[in-house]
């Protein structure tokens, strides 16, 4: 490396640096930063049970556990400050840029890999990406060091091909899809290899098997139940899948996704059956998705189109967080930085080229981008998805960058004006920015603030919030957390009148029921309690077995004991510690 290319490679770096520092200190004014919310919560709590020593938890893992452990390892070391994580994934978005620079100089030349590095040190999702608590960063850093490794291995020799499978293996802990990878990377092995082909193949089996062997221990351990890595791949599954299915993430019917991220009481409610194990709840809505699927295969198919074009497209699309809605509140995010409108068809373009080259380790970038797409359009498209793979990208797309500066240069104009018209076409036809649903987005996002502000006590803060989600787009989950607020603020009119609103929209919530069913017992109105308790109970007495609780009160208010005596009975079987309902019970059978 010359000391121009180090300089080079130094500014780079010192760019990337500082839009970090940027995006750390916009965020950090956001209510995000302190309160992390569903996955990212998700991820906070598991963090936060392995800093404390707890290495096995009581359920089998619902997301990868690998990054999880990272994390709970550093608030181990250096305490629960929020700015702990993203520091350390800030230094892996840096790391990233420096692998970048050297594969790209070892496969194209030391402009390419200086493009490659600039292209990932400015890429405006991933610098926001690296300020949540999410396994983005960690699993695109470690399958671009994957990547790294099976470009500079000795193919020829079997025990490489142990550790390559091992890379990919604790990939997998991140998130599994990368599992998809290994038998693509297997057909190209024994393609490709002349000698002990079946060998290496073996010794790449033995590695991934090494790789996700702790995450399979703990699962049986945690439930004497066999899963490989994670169980939700059922319930995505059928997020993907349903009636209700766009190709995006949409909010399942009936799940509430802050407090049963994972469909369980759902998925016990219909089967009416308690205690699922973790693979019972995800086979139960795999069913459901391969019901829909069967039903519908031509729907089936557009979606599975629909995601292969969200996956090239140019939109962000949000799940938990909405970078378009973030730019109110991180000015940052309004700075024309690369995204994936310029990565997207630049890396595509790559890709159609090294398709006709013959140089092996192309071989393994095609793989790699086809089995990594591959394995998430059965599921729901999603930005923060894509982010993995950008590096990869960033690195292909340097190589188009580079062959068109090389065509300048040698004036073959034919090359660089296909080269253009190409990129024109890409772009025209993955802009798919219209796809955004800012009302969608919106309703969402003020949701969420909402959420916060009340649980920091900010209760007008929390009003303003959800009005606005609601000025958004009206949805049920607004107006059911707008009624408790209300509810909690003792103002009881307003929050039943919230939740009768919420259920014109979803009739078949038991919670709701049961929230507006206390609205009305606390109300003095009986007879309208008693029929909103009784409703949530056949829809799903498990979301909330104290209507059972309180249909006893009610029962006992209209002297009907034996009624009461009843309910309190099976409120004891869904809740056998509750002191209160225990001596009411004793009571009631004394006669008193």
């Amino acid at each position: 490396m010359t000391r121009r290319e180090r300089l080079a490679l130094f500014a780079v770096v010192l760019i990337g640096l500082l839009f970090r520092i940027l995006f750390l200190i916009q965020f950090s004014a956001t209510p995000f930063y302190r309160h992390p919310t569903l996955d990212a919560r998700y991820y906070h709590n598991l963090a936060s049970n392995v800093s404390k020593g707890r290495l096995i938890q009581e359920r089998a893992f619902f997301m990868g556990p690998l990054y999880p452990y990272s994390v709970g390892l550093l608030y181990r070391l250096f305490g629960e400050a929020p700015i702990v994580p993203r520091l350390f994934q800030m230094a892996l978005g840096l790391g990233c840029c420096l692998l970048l620079y050297f594969l790209g100089r070892r496969l194209f030349s030391s402009t390419a890999g200086l493009i490659a590095a600039g292209l990932y040190a400015v890429y405006k999702p991933a610098l926001f990406y690296e300020q949540t608590l999410l396994s983005e960063t960690p699993m695109a850093f470690f399958c671009l060091v994957l990547i790294f490794y099976l470009i500079r291995m000795d193919a020829q020799k079997k025990a490489p091909w142990f550790a390559a499978g091992l890379l990919i293996g604790i990939a997998a802990l991140f998130r599994g899809n990368i599992l998809l990878f290994a038998p693509f990377l297997c057909v190209w092995l024994l393609m490709a290899s002349q000698k002990d082909k079946w060998a290496k193949a073996v010794f790449l089996g033995a590695g991934i098997a090494a790789g996700v062997a702790p995450a399979a221990l703990h699962n049986y351990l945690a439930e004497r139940d066999f899963i490989l890595i994670t169980s939700n791949g059922g319930f995505n599954f059928f997020i993907g899948n349903n009636e209700q299915a766009d190709g995006r993430f949409v909010m399942p019917p009936r799940v509430n996704m802050e407090q049963d991220p994972s469909g369980l009481r759902i998925a016990e409610a219909d089967l009416n059956r308690a205690s699922l194990k973790s693979s019972e709840v995800s086979r139960y809505w795999k069913n459901r998705a391969m019901a829909f699927i069967k039903a519908h295969p031509a729907r089936f198919m557009k979606l599975l189109f629909m995601k292969i074009y969200y996956f090239w497209g140019h939109a962000e699309i949000a799940q938990i967080y909405s970078l378009q809605q973030m730019k109110g509140i991180m000015p940052i995010l309004n700075f024309p930085l690369a995204g994936f409108w310029l990565i997207g068809p630049l890396s595509l373009l790559s890709l159609g080229m090294l398709a006709w080259n013959r140089e092996k380790f192309w071989g393994v970038f095609l793989l790699f981008a086809m089995s990594y797409m591959l394995s998430l359009i059965p599921f729901f498209m999603t930005a923060r998805y894509r982010i993995p793979i950008i590096p990869v990208l960033c690195l292909l797309a340097a190589g188009s960058v580079e062959s068109l500066m090389r065509w300048f240069r040698q004036r073959r104009w034919k090359e660089a004006g296909s080269f253009a018209v190409g990129f024109a076409a890409l772009w025209l036809l993955l802009n798919n920015t219209g796809v955004l649903l800012e009302k969608e987005e919106g309703a969402q996002f003020h949701n969420a603030l909402g959420l916060i502000y009340k649980s920091e006590g900010k209760i007008n803060d929390a009003l303003a919030q959800y009005e606005k989600s609601l000025q958004s787009k009206k949805t049920p989950y607004a107006l059911a957390n707008l009624g408790n607020l209300y509810y909690d603020e003792k103002k009881l009119a307003e929050a039943a009148n919230q939740y009768s609103e919420a259920l014109k929209m979803e009739p078949d919530n038991a919670r709701i029921l049961f929230n507006r069913g206390q609205c009305y017992l606390a109300l003095g109105l009986l007879r309208e309690a008693q029929k909103d308790f009784e409703q949530a109970l056949v829809l799903d007495e498990r979301v909330q077995p104290l209507a059972h609780f309180n249909l006893a009160l009610i029962y006992i208010k209209e002297g009907k004991k034996e009624l009461a005596k009843s309910s309190l009975k099976r409120y004891l079987d869904l809740s056998p510690g509750d002191k209160t309902a225990k001596a009411l019970l004793t009571r009631l059978a004394s006669g008193d």
